[in-house]
């Protein structure tokens, strides 16, 4: 069962998310489910133009901070969304990891 090798519980969140990728440009979208660990927005049109192991950033529209910006790697991608890896977080030019921002909201 996929759900039992997952390291992070998932939380169903429709967060709205802006996403920056090298390809498709910058597009707005809602995640499906958030963990610690990354996010899967909803399939759209931008989802057949995206691979896995792109590099993209996003930025939580209804975040306190829309200033954050989150590092990530696209792990999976189907009919049904893109799965996105947090690597790291960036804040007024400067980087944080993922531990780091772990540390900050605990």
């Amino acid at each position: 069962m996929e759900n039992d090798r997952r390291k992070y519980k998932r939380k169903k969140v429709g967060a709205r998310v802006k996403v920056f990728h090298p390809v498709v440009g910058s597009f707005e979208s809602k995640t499906i489910d958030i963990s610690n660990g990354g996010i899967l927005i909803g399939a759209d049109q931008h989802s057949k133009e995206m691979n896995v192991n792109d590099a993209v950033k996003v930025i939580f529209l209804n975040s306190g901070d829309i200033a954050v910006i989150f590092n990530m790697n696209i792990v999976r991608s189907t009919k049904d969304g893109v799965g996105m890896e947090l690597l790291n977080c960036e804040k007024n030019g400067k980087t944080f990891t993922v531990s780091d921002l772990r540390d900050a909201l605990a």
